[in-house]
């Protein structure tokens, strides 16, 4: 499935199609601790969810669906409600004893990862700067390929 984006830079609006299963297999690519991918529009649809090859899912399919439309809204809404005092969110983490979920916004995206228990601050980090540029790197490629 692709993304539209429509970005208006120095009075110039360029549209872009950003392919999501290029983008969650890319994300795969960051670690080896990355276990399922999610990428939501900023509406909440779901675009992409999947899981990296060879690993199961702790939760039914339905249930990672479900929470993904259902509880995404809610935590990252309420995170946001804190922006004008705290600054832009980085990311939102819910940790479990058996696997962490991550949030991250992008410009296009909500990009939700699960990962194997004990990731660092600095690997989320990492593949948060990672995840934004992968976006980037994908629209640039889709509007050359356009062009």
């Amino acid at each position: 499935m692709q993304a539209h984006i429509s970005t208006q830079i120095a009075g110039t609006r360029w549209e872009t199609l950003i392919d999501n299963k290029e983008i969650a297999e890319n994300i795969f690519k960051l670690d080896k601790r990355i276990r399922y991918v999610a990428i939501l529009n900023h509406q909440y649809d779901l675009l992409e969810s999947r899981m990296r090859g060879g690993v199961s899912s702790l939760t039914p399919a339905q249930t990672d669906r479900d929470f993904m439309t259902i509880a995404t809204p809610l935590i990252v809404d309420a995170a946001e409600k804190l922006r004008p005092f705290c600054g832009p969110m980085r990311r939102v983490i819910l940790r479990y004893d058996k696997v962490a979920l991550v949030f991250y916004r992008t410009a296009a995206h909500l990009v939700v990862l699960s990962l194997e228990p004990g990731a660092g601050e600095a690997l989320l980090d990492e593949i948060g700067i990672s995840v934004r540029k992968l976006e980037l790197a994908s629209a640039n490629g889709s509007e050359e390929e356009s062009q």
